[in-house]
């Protein structure tokens, strides 16, 4: 009798305050709204702003900043164009081409994208993306991730400023 009498005066008060915790959530109130559209958020130029690398095999696991590699104060850095009937193209004057010549682009999924995906003659390219980029935002930032094998062993990041939508 003894135990079945502790056992409700422990159970009984973390009952009541996990009742009390729940019963004071607040309401959601108002409407999220409609989902912004991906594709629409990626139209327009984007200029390169920043390139950085990350050595996935250093033991320092450091990222080193090689903007300049792309942004010299004199030549325009790299621009991607992207439009809305999903072609693209890409202006370098300075620096490697990560991009392709241009072509078709698209996401793994318009709904939920986790890649960008160049489509050329040539070649597929994919980038992870590091944030989905909404009409009014000014930056996009993705990632390419150089393999050896199925192992990643260099991530380059690029950061982007819109131009123009």
């Amino acid at each position: 009798m003894k135990r079945k009498q502790h056992a409700i005066n422990v159970a009984l008060p973390l009952v009541l305050a996990s009742l009390f915790l729940w019963g004071c959530k607040p309401t959601t109130e108002g409407e999220i709204g409609d989902p912004f559209d991906k594709v629409q958020g990626m139209m327009g130029t984007w200029e390169l702003s920043s390139f950085t690398q990350q050595d996935l095999n250093s033991p320092v696991k450091e990222t080193r900043d090689l903007s300049a590699f792309f942004i010299d104060g004199v030549s325009t850095p790299i621009q991607l164009t992207f439009q809305e009937d999903r072609t693209y193209n890409v202006a370098i004057e300075t620096g490697k081409n990560y991009f392709g010549e241009g072509g078709t682009w698209g996401f793994d999924d318009d709904l939920y994208p986790t890649f960008l995906e160049l489509y050329s003659p040539a070649d597929t390219l994919s980038y992870n993306l590091g944030g989905m980029v909404r009409e009014f935002d000014q930056s996009m930032r993705i990632e390419y991730r150089r393999e050896c094998g199925n192992a990643a062993t260099n991530i380059y990041t690029f950061e982007f400023n819109r131009i123009n939508g």
